[in-house]
Formats: C-alpha cells, sequence, structure tokens
C-alpha cells in the first residue's frame, strides 16, 4: 500500500503495445455506466464532402472507462500537464505539425 492507503498498480505492458499509437484529436463521450474516450488521427487538409469541407478523423484507438476512475484520469492528466510546463514551458494550443503522421 502507499502513503495515502490505496494499494499500488503496477502496470505490466505488452510488447506489442509499447510502441504506442499517435492521435492529435481525441473526443470524450458517455453512458450512465461509463465513459468512452476516443484518440484519432485528423488530417492537416480540409476534405471536400460536397456538402462542405470537413476533417474526417481516423480514429487509433478508443478507451472506455468506469465512471468511478474518471477524476482519477482527469487529476493525472492535470498533474503531468503541470509536470510538462515545468519542464518544457507552456502549451501554447497550437497542434503540432503531424503531417508526416498521416
Amino acid at each position: 500500500m502507499s502513503d495515502s492507503g490505496h494499494t499500488d498498480i503496477k502496470f505490466n505492458i505488452p510488447d506489442e503495445l509499447l510502441p504506442g499509437v499517435y492521435a492529435n484529436q481525441a473526443t470524450v463521450w458517455h453512458t450512465p455506466h461509463e465513459f468512452t474516450l476516443d484518440f484519432g488521427i485528423v488530417p492537416v487538409v480540409p476534405v471536400s464532402t460536397g456538402g462542405g469541407e470537413a476533417l474526417p478523423a481516423r480514429i487509433v484507438a478508443r478507451v472506455k472507462v468506469p465512471t468511478s476512475v474518471v477524476f482519477e484520469i482527469a487529476r493525472a492528466i492535470s498533474e503531468n500537464v503541470s509536470k510538462y510546463e515545468e519542464q518544457y514551458g507552456p502549451i501554447t494550443g497550437q497542434p503540432p505539425d503531424v503531417a508526416g503522421a498521416l
């Protein structure tokens, strides 16, 4: 157990998941029982859809989590953003150049 009284969890990441997948967009939606996080790649160049232009996203990962862990995820992201900005400076909100990742 950790000092906070919670049991520590050790994640074992299978070799095939070690590289991860790249995503430059995410969307979150929910049901009464879970939150779903869809991660996708959106091209930087709009695609004509006949009715206008759109940026089609290709979903590369979908993760469903129970509502009971949503605040822990949000807290972990917030803590890591703070650590990132301490090390590298403020996040500007400008998307990275992902043309080579598509």
